[in-house]
C-alpha cells in the first residue's frame, strides 16, 4: 500500500463515489481549506486527531477570534471525515481511526428565519417600481431585467422550492394547461424528483416567462429561469446560483431586510402549518422531503400560533 497524500486520497474517494460536480467541488474545497492549514506536503496517513483539535481551537476556540462559525466547522468536518471513512473503509489508509470523527461540535439552535407579509409585500412593490422604471427609462435599473426576477421572486414564494431546483427547470418541466411543475431530481438534495402545483397567483408569471421565452427560441429542454437570455447586461451561457445570490442582494437592500430563496421555504412550511386544516405529510409533499423529521425542522412556530392555547387552558 503507497501512502497516499490529501489530493490523492479524495480523487480516489471521487472515483468510487457518484457525486455531482457542485458536490464534487465542494468536497475539494472543504480539503483544499484543511491543506492551507496543515500544509498541502502532508500525507493522508500522516494527519493526526490532535492536529484535527488544533485546527477546531484556531478556528473557533475564540468566541471574540474565531474564523468561522460551529455550523461551518461542522460542514467541514462532515466532508472530510467522508473521504477518511471511504479511504479506511476500502484500504487505502493504514489507519484504523478517523482524525476527523468526534470533532463536531454542539451548535446553538435558533428560530428558522421566515418572512412576513409585509415584507414580500414590500418587495414586491420594489420590483414593480424597477419594472415601471425599466419601461419608462428604456434602459437597465440595479435590478435587470425586472420582469425577469419577479417571475423568480414569485416562483420561489408559491412553490417553495430550492434555488438548485429552479435552476434546473426547463420549459418541458412547466406544464401550464394542466397546471404543474416538475422539479427534477438533478436539483433536489434528496435526489428525488417531485411535482409542485401551479397556484392560480403564479400562473400568469409562469406563463408570460413560457412566451418569452418561446419568442426567444428555446428549447424543450433548455434551462428556463435563464436571465442571460432576456438581459442587455448579463453575459453568462447558463444562470448560476451567483446571479441569483445577487439579486437577492439588491433586493434585500431596497427593503431594508434579509430576503434568500430557502426563506421562502421557511415562509411557506410556516404559513401552511397555520391553516386550519394544516397537514403535515402535504406540507412535506409540497416541500419535496423524504421524512417528516425533516419538514419539522422548516415549520417554525411563533407567539401567536402558541397564544391561543394558553389562553384556552
Amino acid at each position: 500500500m503507497s501512502a497516499l497524500s490529501l489530493d490523492e486520497l479524495l480523487a480516489v474517494f471521487l472515483k468510487d463515489r457518484w457525486l455531482r460536480p457542485e458536490t464534487q467541488k465542494t468536497y475539494a474545497s472543504r480539503l483544499g481549506i484543511f491543506k492551507s492549514y496543515i500544509g498541502g506536503d502532508v500525507l493522508a496517513c500522516e494527519v493526526t486527531r490532535d492536529q484535527v483539535l488544533e485546527w477546531r481551537e484556531q478556528s473557533i476556540g475564540n468566541a471574540f477570534e474565531k474564523k468561522i462559525s460551529e455550523i461551518t466547522w461542522n460542514n467541514y468536518v462532515r466532508h472530510l471525515r467522508a473521504i477518511y471513512k471511504h479511504g479506511i473503509d476500502h484500504g487505502h489508509l493504514p489507519v484504523m481511526k478517523n482524525p476527523f470523527a468526534g470533532v463536531s461540535v454542539s451548535v446553538y439552535k435558533k428560530k428558522k428565519k421566515v418572512l412576513t407579509q409585509g415584507q414580500i409585500k414590500l418587495a414586491r412593490e420594489c420590483l414593480m417600481l424597477s419594472e415601471k422604471l425599466e419601461q419608462a427609462r428604456g434602459k437597465p435599473e440595479r435590478i435587470h431585467p425586472a420582469w425577469f426576477w419577479r417571475v423568480v421572486f414569485e416562483t420561489f414564494y408559491h412553490t417553495g422550492m430550492r434555488l438548485r431546483q429552479l435552476l434546473y427547470l426547463t420549459p418541458g418541466d412547466v406544464n401550464i394547461r394542466d397546471g404543474y411543475i416538475v422539479a427534477s431530481s438533478e436539483g433536489a438534495k434528496n435526489r428525488v424528483e417531485h411535482t409542485i402545483p401551479i397556484s392560480t397567483a403564479l400562473g400568469p408569471h409562469l406563463k408570460m416567462l413560457m412566451n418569452s421565452a418561446r419568442v426567444m427560441g428555446f428549447e424543450r429542454g433548455d434551462q428556463l429561469f435563464n436571465v442571460n437570455r432576456f438581459s442587455e447586461r448579463h453575459r453568462s451561457e447558463k444562470m448560476n446560483t451567483w446571479q441569483v445570490e445577487r439579486f437577492f442582494d439588491l433586493l434585500s437592500e431596497a427593503c431594508g431586510c434579509r430576503i434568500t430563496p430557502h426563506r421562502f421555504r421557511h415562509t411557506l412550511g410556516t404559513e401552511l402549518m397555520r391553516e386550519p386544516d394544516r397537514n403535515l405529510h402535504i406540507t412535506k409533499a409540497l416541500l419535496g422531503h423524504s421524512s417528516v423529521k425533516t419538514t419539522l425542522e422548516y415549520v417554525h412556530t411563533d407567539v401567536e400560533m402558541l397564544r391561543p392555547h394558553l389562553e384556552n387552558r
